[in-house]
């Protein structure tokens, strides 16, 4: 058999795989339906007619079996991958039993116990829809989902970066356009002040001419009062403005600035100015010249200590106001948004299978039965879609430089508007990248949650069944029991066993998954208490202890479905969206409050049957106290459980 005969796609193999399990699963199904309308009054001659046909079933899974098996041995050098999975899938299904299970059915039909091969068809039904899943599923496409949210979550948080960093810079620039306006505030004063300062010059020198119209210089000293004052109100406004940015850079980690100290001092001068310039009026008033040209020449040096004080406070502002780092830091963020539109852009024309327009056939690729390769090359391309959002940082990249080109320039406001319109623009792209997001997570709890869910069934199939045959055999009492009895014991501990092993890999999966607090703490009890069953089985223990805790498996199983098919009906309905990029948890708080208090009432119930239990004359000391052992545990177990409860509400609010 040459290579290209042997290389087979995954749909291929899955084809000659069903061909043989697909009608086992249709005749098992059939058996299980036929079984239920023959149950009650039915012909002696119904069960064993039944029996041959359940016996055709389980001929068909040993032919299922050897078949997987040398399609395995076929495939193990040209397609390991696949002959591993049918290996597993061959594990898998002889772990289940299914052939041991096919054969006490066919004893049960024999002998007309049709109820209880209802129920393990049913449970053969749940193996072999299990095994057709673990056939069917592609855990490569699973993991590509698992990368791609990896991916995109990276994409989202740099993202998320560019944008603050953005807005800083453009606050920034917002600052810098008061500072100017202040700046430019302080230099009309200042220039407004020299006038002053010349006019107040000239009415001292009016005032030491012999015969000067007092009067006059006085409604001139006047006026030059009236406009100081209101330029000392102007400085004190600025003083404020100049104090609130000192503020505001002390918040941010930077030393306070002692800016507005100026303006203020320049505002102090101006008023002790205006004080002196009155000081000389009422003088002028009185006649007294000479008194009033002491004031005047006071009044002006305080006007010139002003004058220092304002441009020295321009000075500050002008040199405060030098963009070149501004524009800088500018380039360097649209230098990220770059870096980070050249990932997106290369990550989606990775996706491509890495040809051109898929038309160049990729170097060592065989020539023969290409349609497999495409099919596989179009299966893992089907999550990796082009990147959300790519088209906002492409927009906003232009925006970007061109707002560093005017800060460069000094063109603040023509800078800030295009710092505005490059953040809408990524917080645009960040919008598109979260929607992907929520959609990526919630498929990914989708598939999670029907995982979970067909293995909690399929467990629950099993504890029923376990827990009737454990009935029967604690009902007919240890001192009946034959070799039969002995032999169902040890098998009853393999399946109880089974329910532990199942809860084990489901816990992984939780644990994994990280984002529930009850949930894996309760399947932990089923993993526990299943293999504590089981042992207590092995030991030939099917007392009241043993039938109370696989009462409550069977029950804990039911809440957990439950509460799955919830939150299953819940993302059916479109609800259960995380919005905002963040992670919602597999079961809401709700759900899990209702699963604690689930437990509670549980150990309650338990408590109460124990309590009955001892006031039974027949009652064994060991299981009593085995029983309160484990019911106090478990109520600790409940009391952490509240407590982590509280703390994630606490957190989440």
């Amino acid at each position: 058999m040459n290579l290209r005969r042997l290389m087979m796609t995954k749909r291929q193999v899955v084809i000659v795989v069903m061909a043989t399990f697909w009608p086992v699963m249709l005749a098992a199904s059939v058996r299980a339906q036929d079984s239920e309308k023959t149950d009650g009054a039915t012909p002696k001659s119904a069960g064993s007619s039944l029996a041959d046909r359940e016996a055709i079933v389980r001929d068909r899974v040993s032919r299922l079996e050897d078949r997987m098996f040398q399609l395995s041995q076929a495939l193990r050098k040209a397609e390991p991958d696949k002959a591993g999975r049918l290996l597993e899938g061959l594990g898998d299904l002889r772990s289940r039993l299914v052939r041991e299970q096919l054969d006490e059915i066919i004893q049960k039909l024999e002998g007309e116990q049709f109820s209880d091969a209802v129920d393990l068809q049913q449970a053969v039904v749940m193996d072999l829809q299990e095994l057709l899943k673990l056939l069917l599923e592609d855990p490569e496409q699973l993991e590509e989902r698992k990368e791609e949210l990896e991916r995109l979550e990276a994409i989202r948080r740099e993202l998320e970066k560019i944008i603050k960093e953005q807005e800083e810079e453009k606050a920034d620039a917002e600052e810098a356009r008061r500072a100017e306006q202040r700046a430019e505030a302080l230099e009309a004063a200042a220039k407004q002040l020299k006038n002053l300062i010349e006019r107040q010059k000239e009415v001292a020198g009016k005032t030491s001419q012999k015969d000067a119209p007092l009067d006059e210089v006085a409604k001139a000293q006047s006026g030059i009062r009236r406009e100081t004052e209101a330029l000392a109100k102007a400085m004190e406004s600025i003083a404020d403005a100049e104090s609130r940015a000192g503020d505001e850079e002390a918040a941010d980690g930077e030393p306070k600035s002692s800016q507005g100290g100026e303006a203020g001092q320049a505002a102090k001068e101006l008023n002790n100015a205006a004080e002196k310039m009155d000081s000389a009026e009422k003088s002028l008033g009185e006649g007294q010249a000479g008194d009033a040209k002491k004031s005047q020449d006071e009044a002006a040096k305080d006007l010139e200590q002003a004058l220092e004080k304002i441009e020295e406070q321009a000075r500050q502002l002008r040199n405060k106001l030098s963009l070149k780092k501004q524009s800088e830091t500018q380039r360097e963020t649209a230098e990220k948004s770059k870096q980070l539109l050249d990932e997106m852009k290369g990550d989606s024309q990775a996706e491509g299978g890495g040809t051109q327009g898929g038309g160049e056939q990729q170097q060592g690729q065989p020539s023969g039965d290409q349609s497999g390769s495409q099919e596989g090359d179009s299966q893992e391309g089907a999550l990796q879609e082009q990147v959300p959002g790519k088209e906002g940082v492409e927009q906003a990249v232009p925006l970007q430089e061109g707002a560093a080109d005017d800060l460069e320039k000094e063109k603040l406001e023509e800078a800030i508007e295009k710092q505005e319109e490059a953040i809408e623009k990524l917080k645009s792209a960040k919008e598109a990248l979260e929607d992907r997001l929520d959609q990526l997570r919630k498929e990914q709890q989708e598939e999670l949650l029907a995982a979970l869910e067909s293995r909690f069934r399929a467990m629950l199939s099993r504890q029923i069944e376990c827990n009737k045959s454990t009935n029967r055999l604690a009902d007919l009492g240890p001192d009946n029991w034959k070799r039969s009895d002995q032999l169902e014991l040890a098998e009853l501990s393999q399946r109880q066993r089974w329910v532990g092993d199942q809860a084990d890999e489901s816990l992984f999966l939780l644990v994994e998954e990280g984002s529930t607090v009850v949930l894996p703490q309760l399947v932990e009890h089923v993993r526990d208490d299943a293999r504590d069953v089981a042992d207590r089985l092995a030991a030939a223990d099917a007392g009241e202890t043993v039938r109370l805790m696989q009462s409550d498996l069977e029950q804990v199983l039911r809440d957990i479905i439950d509460a799955i098919k919830r939150k299953q009906e819940e993302l059916e309905s479109g609800g259960g969206g995380q919005g905002g990029g963040g992670n919602t948890p597999l079961l809401p708080g709700s759900a899990e409050l209702k699963l604690l208090r689930a437990c509670q009432l549980r150990v309650n119930v338990s408590t109460e049957k124990l309590h009955d239990a001892r006031t039974k004359t027949e009652a064994r000391t060991e299981d009593i106290d085995s029983g309160l052992k484990r019911l106090s545990k478990r109520q600790a177990d409940v009391a952490e459980m509240a407590k982590e409860m509280h703390e994630a509400l606490s957190q989440a609010q």
